[in-house]
Order: C-alpha cells, then structure tokens, then sequence
C-alpha cells in the first residue's frame, strides 16, 4: 500500500477475515500519525493488530526533528501497549511481546 492511512486498516479487515494479527509498518511523523485513526478503530473493536514505525535518530528525539512526532505518547490511550525500542539488543524481546499482547 502506498499510504500508512490505508495500510492500518488493511491490517485491521485482514486481522478480522483470517482471525489473525494484523501488521502494518508507517515511517516516522506523517506516517505514523496516520494509523492513528486506525488503531483508535482496532482498539475499540478489540481487533489484534501490531503497528510498527520509524523513528528519527536516538540523539534527535525530544529536539524537534524533522517530521518527528511524540507517537509513544501520542497512541497510549488508544493501543495495549507500545513501546520506544532505543537499543537494538532490545528489539527481540519487544517483538515477541508485542504479538503475545495482540
């Protein structure tokens, strides 16, 4: 799909058709901002998605980079859970939670 507005809720009609998890990946600022309608839309309806966005660089965050946006913050009152991975090591362990939660 071309744009994060379409892709989340694809995620979110294919999550309910096959009765498993939807997934979507947005890039930073625009593209994250626009699954949030999505995700307000699955948690609302209980559907089992996993969103995955960009980030700008470690050291840019809190500065007001380009295109970044506080999308942790902005999401917490309408997904489970979400997380900000700043070290790769990480990474695995924030993978398999975020399925074990959809």
């Amino acid at each position: 799909m071309c744009d994060a507005l379409g892709e989340i809720f694809a995620a979110g009609g294919n999550a309910k058709a096959a009765g498993r998890v939807g997934v979507c990946i947005a890039t930073c600022g625009p593209g994250d901002t626009n699954l949030v309608t999505g995700l307000a839309d699955g948690m609302m309806d209980s559907i089992p998605m996993v969103a995955i966005t960009g980030q700008v660089p470690r050291r840019m965050i809190g500065t007001d980079a380009f295109q970044a946006t506080p999308i942790v913050e902005v999401t917490h009152a309408i997904t489970k859970h979400n997380y900000l991975v700043l070290d790769i090591k990480d990474l695995p362990r924030w993978h398999w939670n975020s399925w074990a939660l959809a």
